[in-house]
């Protein structure tokens, strides 16, 4: 059992958005805490006037400002970003805590793959009015209630204590959602392969809402929250119970007949909150923007099916650099990313149908059909031809994006991937007149092609990422649409892909990706295998994670390549550059899968050589477009023996002089392939369609 002592440091994370008086209880609480050495104090303060800034002016407490929306989860992404500890404890403002709370987290030892520990909460009432009684009646420990539920086990983030790490690995809460972040942080770090703890002891206590308006309010929320969590998890129950309401009706009719005024007051009051969940569960739970943020219109709907997915930041830096050249942008996907991007969305307009909610749905649906009712009966006969090939969202669920496209007279919807983004592209082109673009990449074209050359007939032009691409899209349609098919290259950022060291040979080759059969990662080890031994290679880093991660290490264990490969699992961008910046050389031996599957250009190919890293890779796809002789090697793919030797060539030359090949493949990729000359390709191909 750990001491208090030598417990290690944590970083306090308190969201808040009220008034005066209550910033005054937040800071009173937390000053109360008893801390160690290293602990920090951190409130994330999301109100317009920043009312905790002078407050916390002589005291220990961090505020961080968190603007743009008001959301709870936003706010504490925002707050345990500026804290630098291994731990996060998370507690609500409206909560009071023991003096010792954070002690209690760390009297019993916490196993190495608990990811997030819950404590207590239990209720608090300040007033002795019906609300209040009836509030406390109803409260219960919330978090052995969460803990038990049928599905999996979650905690809320009213008492939270969090390990850095594998906050980080699922890339915080999900942003801008107004209630049940909580679930599904904690199903996302289950699915992770982490477990959720519990310290019975680390308890504190929780305002009730003693008002009857507040009250319901806060149920219609919890109840969109809840149904925003169900699409997320299928397999969860987290609607609303029609048994309750009978219940609660029998009550409040029995219960005073047989004189019990009071149980029937609060069976009465039962039908009202489940009144309120019951339209919450039709409502979005898109937290609200402040009003900056809805004044915006945006000339381009950049479109995608999750987003930020943190293997697709390509996106964002496009969506930045479109921004920047004065092209007003919006990102509208269909739903947050499982795994994001942290802090990659942070500043830029992004909306969800997810979000939409069933009552929105509804109402968008009935303009969509009265205003153009011949062109949804198309839609609907079209649905069964592309039912063939995917799966098409019913026009309710689409409804919402339609006129949300057409009201703001948005120019052009750019779509990446040519998945299911497009084929909403395609029919809200077909529903309303908005012309849409496509980029396609890799799996959209080779593995999982879908409707594939109507997405491209229709589209009002096509990108793709290496001329090899651009070939074989090319081959699926008519000349007229070919023409209309452009090569618009994934480009890097020169600034932030840029040495801050001298190039050190240490001996080190890195390779990024998923760790999927097309990344060519086995041959990879093949070619280990055959230099183990050999002085000049130290290691053998493989950053990435996927389907065949433990097939890939026992196959490294087998051949006895443990001191030699070592498995970094999936990295944040930041910390796959400094990764680049320790490397000898970067292996990218990608192949075609089996199943057809195949990669483009790798984006990390040129991250690599921006770094001025040179490169082993396999002479495929899109790869001998970036790769040359004066800046690496390439060579056959799926063939371990030359990849060894190549391996082994580059790193058997003198330090300076693989130096000077890195220098000349960032010459080369500066010239060729920056995110800033990629996006003005775009913005012209942009006005073009709009002209």
């Amino acid at each position: 059992m750990p001491s208090s002592a030598s417990r290690p440091a944590v970083s306090v994370v308190v969201p808040f958005a009220g008034g005066t008086a209550e910033a005054e209880g937040v800071v009173e609480t937390l000053e109360s805490l008893e801390l160690r050495d290293g602990d920090e104090l951190i409130v994330a303060d999301n109100t317009a006037a920043g009312v905790l800034d002078k407050l916390a002016e002589r005291s220990r407490i961090e505020v961080v400002r968190s603007i743009g929306v008001s959301s709870s989860y936003h706010s504490r992404n925002l707050g345990a970003l500026a804290g630098t500890n291994d731990w996060l404890l998370f507690v609500d403002s409206d909560c009071r805590v023991p003096r010792d709370l954070i002690d209690r987290y760390f009297g019993e030892s916490i196993d190495d793959d608990v990811g997030a520990v819950a404590g207590p909460v239990f209720p608090l009432k300040v007033g002795d009015g019906v609300m209040a009684r009836y509030a406390l009646s109803r409260s219960q420990n919330k978090q052995t209630s969460h803990l038990a539920n049928p599905y999996k086990p979650f905690g809320v983030t009213a008492n939270l204590l969090v390990r850095r790490a594998a906050w980080e690995s699922v890339g915080g809460f999900q942003q801008a959602v107004r209630s049940g972040g909580d679930a599904d942080f904690c199903w996302r770090l289950q699915d992770a392969g982490w477990s959720i703890g519990y310290a019975e002891g680390a308890s504190v206590k929780h305002f009730l809402r003693e008002r009857m308006r507040s009250y319901l309010r806060v149920h219609m929320r919890y109840a969109a929250g809840r149904r925003w969590v169900q699409l997320r998890h299928p397999e969860a129950r987290m609607g609303p119970m029609p048994q309750r309401a009978f219940r609660a009706i029998a009550g409040a009719v029995i219960f005073p007949l047989t004189g019990q005024f009071e149980r029937g007051l609060f069976k009465a009051i039962d039908v009202a909150v489940i009144t309120s969940e019951t339209a919450g569960y039709t409502l979005g739970n898109a937290a609200p923007r402040w009003p900056d943020e809805q004044e915006r219109r945006p000339r381009v709907a950049l479109m995608a099916d999750r987003f930020p997915n943190r293997s697709e930041t390509f996106v964002v830096n496009e969506a930045r650099a479109l921004t920047e050249l004065g092209v007003g942008v919006r990102v509208e996907a269909r739903s947050r990313a499982i795994v994001p991007a942290l802090g990659a969305s942070w500043g830029l307009d992004v909306r969800f149908l997810e979000d939409a909610g069933i009552l929105r749905e509804i109402l968008d649906l009935v303009w969509l059909v009265a205003r153009h009712p011949l062109r949804c009966l198309r839609d609907l006969v079209a649905r069964r031809r592309w039912r063939r090939e995917e799966r098409v969202a019913p026009l309710r669920v689409l409804a919402p994006l339609a006129r949300r496209i057409s009201r703001e007279r948005v120019d052009l919807m750019h779509v990446h991937f040519a998945r299911r983004a497009a084929l909403d592209a395609l029919r809200i082109r077909r529903l309303v007149g908005i012309p849409y673009s496509l980029t396609a990449h890799a799996w959209d074209i080779f593995k999982e092609r879908c409707n594939l050359a109507e997405k491209i007939d229709h589209a009002a032009f096509t990108t793709t990422g290496c001329d090899y691409n651009v070939r074989h899209l090319r081959s699926l349609v008519g000349s007229e649409a070919g023409e209309r098919i452009h090569r618009i290259v994934m480009g890097v950022d020169p600034e932030r892909f840029a040495r801050s060291t001298p190039y050190d040979s240490n001996g080190t080759v890195v390779a990024v990706g998923r760790l999927v059969e097309k990344k060519g990662f086995g041959h990879l080890l093949d070619a280990a295998a055959r230099l183990r031994g050999y002085d000049g290679l130290r290691r053998v880093v493989i950053v990435g994670d996927g389907e065949l991660r433990a097939e890939l290490e026992r196959r490294a264990r087998e051949s006895g390549l443990d001191g030699l490969v070592e498995f970094a699992g999936q990295r944040r961008p930041d910390e796959v550059r400094e990764l680049l910046s320790d490397a000898a050389l970067l292996a990218m031996p990608a192949v075609v899968a089996s199943d057809g599957d195949r990669d483009s250009m790798p984006v990390v190919v040129k991250e690599a050589l921006a770094m001025g890293v040179p490169v082993v890779a396999s002479d495929e796809v899109g790869l001998p477009e970036v790769v040359r002789d004066g800046w690496g090697r390439l060579v056959p793919p799926g063939d371990a023996d030359a990849l060894a030797e190549a391996i082994r060539e580059l790193l058997s030359l003198p330090s300076h002089v693989r130096a000077q090949m890195g220098e000349r493949g960032r010459e080369f990729v500066l010239g060729e392939f920056t995110v800033a000359d990629e996006t003005e390709r775009l913005v012209r191909l942009i006005a073009g369609a709009r002209s």
